[in-house]
């Protein structure tokens, strides 16, 4: 007879579940304050505006201002247009053709002012070409790299390269 009353006696899970539910508890609320920090990252940083910043002024760059005339793809650049960007219109001594320069790049409006350098590397990692300030080491800096065809139409020249768009 004792062993139907035990039989149907629901209590002995009780120990069982309230350990279960409690530690379930817990480590959801230790996952919450965990990744918490990570709501409040995008109102600290603007690392997402500057590595956007570098991809827009590198595709104006590549794809409007630097592209061969009658090229048929992208990412084909003229090289006296290359020449002309970086000793004239990049240049960071006359600083109103600098600034004029960022604004046509989109990197220069009334609320935010960014700074941009400019590097074209060889494949084989040798500088070609630089223009711009220097890049600061202690702000959060955005780069864009993009694989492009250098041709020269009058000469025959044409050469891969990266050019490398950093803004800050």
């Amino acid at each position: 007879m004792k062993l139907i009353q035990d039989k149907n006696n629901n209590c002995a899970q009780m120990t069982i579940d309230y350990v279960a539910g409690m530690g379930i508890f817990l480590l959801s609320v230790a996952f919450v304050f965990q990744f918490m920090y990570v709501l409040f990252t995008p109102f600290q940083s603007n690392s997402d505006v500057i590595t956007l910043a570098s991809d827009r002024a590198s595709m104006i760059l590549v794809d409007r201002l630097l592209a061969a005339d009658g090229s048929v793809g992208s990412s084909v650049v003229d090289q006296g247009k290359l020449y002309y960007f970086n000793n004239t219109k990049f240049n960071h001594s006359n600083m109103t053709i600098y600034r004029n320069t960022l604004g046509e790049l989109g990197l220069d409006s009334s609320e935010i002012i960014f700074d941009m350098n400019l590097s074209v590397e060889g494949l084989n990692g040798n500088i070609m070409n630089s223009s711009g300030p220097m890049v600061p080491e202690n702000l959060d800096i955005g780069q864009t790299r993009r694989l492009v065809l250098i041709v020269n139409s009058s000469t025959g020249y044409n050469e891969s390269a990266f050019i490398s768009v950093k803004v800050w």
